[in-house]
């Protein structure tokens, strides 16, 4: 089945299967798993995706998706899965090779107008190494009235000396290149950048469910 981005499509990042640091880090997890009554928290991570997305549905992840045995859960969930690579999945992904209904979404994809002038600028400014950056990788898509670039990292507002500055920059200009409206992003779990164009879908920022996409545009304030 092709993969069809649109305002349905779901949303969500950094569910981090698997990743038993985490739960130190972003205590809510745990304290959520056991205010519903669950063991833990990967099997609810499952049960509220699942309770959402059907199998027919479209979900875009936007990066951190497990930790080393989390793949055994990567099978339970429901929908038509597209993995848009973060930096906690770069020795990871080759493994969803084994899950037909996940495929990985790498590099720059811009899906809109005047995409070779855009692809041609960024090449000039930063050399041709610009595609072989492994942390590189974004979808930029024209949805209902805005012009959105969805991205693991946030773009514009991060803190001094980012491990991930120089992807980080390219990201900036891309997103100001293609004009973009909106970053949807994650890797920022429980925290919220400044800019009210950034929209957070790390799970701690929407419940750990996935949501339509519409329904994150509506969030904007």
């Amino acid at each position: 089945m092709k993969f069809h981005l649109s305002l349905d499509t779901f949303v969500i990042s950094d569910s981090h299967f698997g990743h038993k640091a985490i739960l130190k880090k972003e205590p809510s997890r745990s304290v959520l798993a056991k205010q519903m009554g669950f063991e833990d928290f990967n099997t609810l991570s499952v049960h509220l995706w699942n309770t959402q997305v059907k199998e027919g549905d479209f979900i875009l992840h936007l990066g951190d998706l497990y930790f080393k045995n989390g793949w055994q859960y990567l099978s339970g969930l429901a929908g038509q899965k597209r993995l848009l690579v973060g930096n906690n999945d770069l020795k990871k992904y080759t493994r969803l090779k084994d899950y037909p209904d996940w495929k990985i979404c790498r590099k720059i994809q811009l899906k809109i107008a005047g995409k070779n002038k855009i692809y041609h600028k960024l090449e000039s400014k930063y050399g041709k190494g610009i595609w072989k950056n492994k942390l590189l990788n974004t979808i930029v898509a024209d949805l209902g009235s805005e012009r959105v670039m969805f991205s693991h990292f946030p773009v514009i507002d991060r803190k001094k000396n980012d491990n991930y500055a120089s992807t980080r920059d390219i990201l900036d200009d891309i997103f100001r290149l293609c004009d973009c409206s909106i970053n949807i992003h994650g890797h920022t779990h429980s925290r919220n950048t400044k800019d009210p164009f950034c929209l957070n879908v790390s799970g701690e920022n929407i419940g750990f469910s996935p949501m339509r996409i519409q329904d994150v545009l509506a969030l904007r304030p």
